[in-house]
């Protein structure tokens, strides 16, 4: 799925107000893209060999339920994006349920703590400021970061923590996160070292996320 959007959040707001039908059609044109990077970072647990066709799958229920909608004639079209969203995760929950997956944490919780963990202490008062949509898109940015920029190791020590944050004291994270990441390589794993991998990662998404446009992880000196 390719798309690049050509128009805003607000303006595809204005059109599904006025007339939800072509708002469906532009969400599909302009939005598909950004959409299905959501579907797929709600897809956490499986495998991406699998996940394509589960995006799509999920994708084209997502749309089917949406001009079920439309047919609603009071139906309140504000926050069209946030709707999506909404019927996306349930689908995807449902679908993970199906397959006998369950997430071990929150993963949403997880990632108000990892973007805490990224930016330091500016975080707290810049990511008030932003709506549960910001929320999503910085969800998806973050696991496909992850993909992107960082060494498959990297990749293991970040996704470890995020499954697991709930596990980890204040101040006890590396030997726990060191034994988790063990679990998954089937060797021994230093706690000074997962430190070191996961302080590397931490540097590596803050630049690609602030590249992409979330400047609030710039870590304050």
């Amino acid at each position: 799925m390719k798309a690049t959007n050509v128009i805003t959040d607000d303006e595809l707001e204005e059109v599904f107000l006025e007339e939800p039908v072509f708002g469906l059609r532009l969400l599909h044109t302009d939005f598909r893209d950004r959409v299905a990077r959501y579907i797929s970072s709600r897809l956490f647990g499986i495998a991406p060999a699998l996940r394509a066709e589960a995006v799509k799958e999920i994708y084209q229920d997502t749309m089917v339920a949406l001009m079920e909608l439309t047919k609603r004639q009071e139906f309140d079209w504000h926050k069209p994006l946030g709707i999506v969203f909404g019927i996306a995760f349930n689908l995807a929950a449902t679908l993970l349920r199906r397959r006998k997956f369950v997430a071990k944490q929150d993963i949403d919780g997880a990632i108000e703590q990892i973007a805490q963990d990224l930016a330091g202490t500016k975080i707290g008062r810049e990511w008030k400021l932003r709506s549960r949509v910001e929320w999503e898109e910085f969800h998806c940015e973050l696991l496909q970061a992850i993909d992107r920029v960082l060494t498959p190791k990297q990749g293991v020590v970040v996704r470890c923590y995020i499954d697991n944050y709930e596990d980890f004291g204040e101040r006890d994270i590396y030997a726990p996160l060191a034994r988790l990441v063990a679990e998954i390589t089937g060797n021994d794993e230093n706690a000074m070292t997962v430190k070191k991998q996961w302080l590397e990662a931490r540097k590596r998404l803050v630049d690609e996320l602030s590249r992409r446009g979330f400047k609030f992880l710039e870590i304050e000196e």
